[in-house]
């Protein structure tokens, strides 16, 4: 790519074992309409042939730059290396093993000038493996994401409350104006390897971003077996709450009453799913010792983890599934 061409959306691909199927993602992007694309694919020291692949493909097309991480550092580190050697106006995430609709970028950078917003995200299409649809309905059903809006911090923080059951925004993946990155300095959090895109955008709206969301379900998002969003340990939980606690010193003077209320909700739901996930840990290891000291240490999270337990045993003594 010349440097005078001008780019409309850097396309910044987190690539970790993905020889199998990343070049599906980057196909998507580079058959984006309507915009200029290039597309960053950053290998997180992947020990199978993946930058072999980003390799060759960059090789056959100079829309797209391949890099590589010395060592394998999580999704956050290589997006945040991309995100550096961008050129484009606007940042796209993708993941490896996801894809999006040809048009989907047009109508995001549309939206971004026509709303004066920083930041845009739209609804998504859950597939499998093969790319077919898992739902007849989108991935936010609500009403309340069933038309154009803007989303401020409040909004975001309510619907990221996990395990309640709702609309979850966490999962959506941004395009943001470059220079609103290089005018605020925020970058993806290095220590996350999981949650990682809703701390960036809550830190960029407390920075006082502007957010707009269209219902369009243009991006298609990998429902898999091995998908690390589902699948949480001890060390990823207590890293929310560390990220939790980041976000509260920095910005909790700032907090208006609706977002401090909605912080502290979200901030007890963590609190919650930690004790869950390092109590069935200790199950596991069977260290009734270690099970006993974190359930006095969190009264509260132990009953609520005590109850899903107890769900998921009943579900299993009748057949089904109860949580």
């Amino acid at each position: 790519m010349c440097a005078a061409d001008v780019v409309d959306v850097s396309v910044i691909i987190a690539a970790w074992k993905a020889a199998a199927f990343i070049e599906k993602a980057i196909s998507s992007a580079l058959a984006s309409t309507g915009v200029s694309v290039e597309i960053i694919a950053v290998d997180d020291a992947s020990p199978d042939e993946t930058f072999e692949v980003l390799r060759r493909i960059a090789d056959a097309d100079t829309r797209v730059v391949a890099l590589r991480l010395p060592s394998n550092s999580g999704p956050s580190a290589a997006r945040n290396m991309g995100i550096q050697a961008a050129q484009g106006r606007y940042i796209a995430v993708l993941d490896a093993d996801d894809a999006m609709a040809p048009g989907r970028l047009a109508d995001l950078v549309a939206t971004a000038k026509a709303a004066n917003a920083d930041i845009v995200v739209d609804n998504m299409t859950d597939v499998d493996e093969t790319g077919r649809p898992l739902a007849a309905t989108p991935f936010l059903k609500s009403a309340d994401f069933a038309a154009a809006r803007d989303i401020d911090l409040a909004t975001w923080i309510r619907f990221n409350n996990p395990m309640s059951g709702g609309d979850t925004l966490g999962y959506l993946k941004p395009l943001i104006r470059r220079s609103k990155l290089v005018e605020t300095g925020i970058s993806y959090d290095p220590s996350l390897r999981n949650s990682e895109d809703y701390y960036l955008i809550a830190n960029l709206l407390a920075a006082k971003s502007r957010m707009h969301y269209i219902p369009s379900a243009g991006y298609f998002y990998t429902r898999s077996p091995g998908s690390t969003s589902h699948r949480l340990k001890p060390d990823q939980t207590r890293a929310w709450l560390d990220a939790e606690a980041r976000f509260v010193a920095q910005h909790g003077a700032i907090l208006s009453d609706k977002e401090r209320k909605a912080q502290a909700q979200r901030s007890r739901a963590l609190r919650n799913v930690n004790q869950l996930i390092a109590l069935i840990d200790t199950l596991k290891t069977r260290k009734l010792g270690a099970s006993l000291r974190l359930m006095a240490a969190d009264l509260h999270g132990a009953t609520y983890a005590l109850g899903v337990l107890s769900k998921v045993a009943l579900g299993k003594m009748l057949g089904r599934k109860t949580v």
